[in-house]
């Protein structure tokens, strides 16, 4: 059967840096968009102006570093698993129709948007959970972090203490809202997963 592609194009992108380059022109979900921006200002307010103890805002922001880095490990595990199989069973005559239909509203091949959206769920789990392993290892009492801010030189109307905390608070807002976006993109790569298999099974129904 012919295609109107080259054969090159199915392999065109080398690196995740590629995939992640490409799939930019897919469209963020706006109620994801805003949710996680809520989830931000609402954490921003508390660190910066309800809640004054800077150690416990620390011991949070430690503890949902740790708990981030398992849950994330631990779900990206079972999502490429999960798309290993998915991704063999499928036809390979419908996946190359699939390559030769071009999606309207991103330009890209359909099944290059389809497999992107899948890509950008792997790659921000990986690149959230390197973020989190971060804290972890440079974060700690007695750590990097704290070594370094105790090297500072105090400057006038600024000092080393001044910008720990709002380093700690900056964390604190980041790590709790990457948290919540990860347990959205969860969210999508199974809707996606059920839209993929409808849209095989009109495959089927049609041919």
């Amino acid at each position: 059967m012919p295609y109107n592609f080259e054969d090159s194009e199915l392999t065109s992108e080398k690196s995740l840096w590629d995939i992640y380059k490409r799939s930019r022109r897919i469209q963020p979900n706006k109620f994801q968009l805003f949710l996680t921006l809520s989830v931000m200002v609402l954490l921003g307010i508390n660190a910066f102006v309800l809640k004054s103890d800077v150690s416990a805002i620390l011991s949070d922001a430690r503890a949902w570093a740790t708990n981030g880095f398992n849950f994330s490990i631990t779900t990206l595990g079972f999502l490429i698993a999960g798309f290993t199989i998915f991704a063999t069973l499928s036809k390979p005559e419908m996946m190359l129709a699939m390559m030769g239909h071009i999606h309207k509203e991103t330009g890209l091949p359909t099944l290059k948007y389809n497999f992107f959206t899948f890509m950008n769920v792997f790659i921000v789990y990986i690149v959230t959970s390197f973020f989190y392993l971060l804290v972890m290892l440079l974060g700690q009492s007695k750590g990097f972090m704290s070594n370094i801010f105790a090297q500072m030189p105090n400057i006038e109307y600024i000092n080393e203490s001044c910008v720990k905390i709002v380093i700690i608070k900056i964390s604190y807002v980041l790590i709790g809202t990457s948290f919540v976006y990860l347990l959205l993109l969860l969210k999508s790569f199974i809707f996606n997963i059920y839209a993929i298999v409808m849209n095989f099974l009109r495959w089927e129904y049609h041919h």
